[in-house]
């Protein structure tokens, strides 16, 4: 079993908002995390917990609906999917990476350490290659949607 932070990206596609064909990846990703017994940690009231719950209140589009229903039944409701974390027990981020990772990304890097998550899963290259300088796993969206 592996545990994932996973950045805004998943929901942005499952929402649609990156096209039909990242779409159906992302909703494939979520299929397999869920049938590979991995799981992700999520922080509670984070911009990425904020998306997860508006993507099941706003949705016109039945398919996004149903996908947030998938979403929030099948992982976030279930322990063994979803770790979740609240703000004021996460881990401090240390001096070197408060420097150089964008604040909008640091509640990722400290779910990542205070779960002691097996990778953090991104779009974002640069924090890629900023976070890969300081010896943490991080993978990029497409590696892990197309090596599924």
């Amino acid at each position: 079993m592996a545990w994932w932070v996973i950045n805004e990206w998943l929901l942005e596609d499952l929402r649609g908002a990156n096209g039909a064909e990242r779409q159906r990846q992302a909703v494939e990703f979520l299929s397999k995390l869920v049938k590979r017994c991995d799981g992700i940690v999520v922080v509670i009231e984070s911009a990425w917990w904020r998306k997860a719950f508006d993507l099941m209140k706003r949705s016109d589009d039945p398919a996004v609906r149903e996908v947030s229903k998938f979403l929030h039944l099948q992982v976030l409701r279930d322990s063994q999917k979803c770790r979740l974390l609240s703000q004021e027990n996460l881990c401090p981020l240390p001096c070197a990476l408060r420097q150089v990772v964008k604040p909008d990304d640091w509640y990722l890097v400290q779910a990542y350490l205070t779960a002691k998550a097996d990778a953090i899963i991104t779009t974002d290259e640069s924090l890629k290659e900023v976070l890969s300088s300081h010896n943490l796993p991080v993978l990029l969206r497409d590696e892990v949607v197309e090596g599924n």
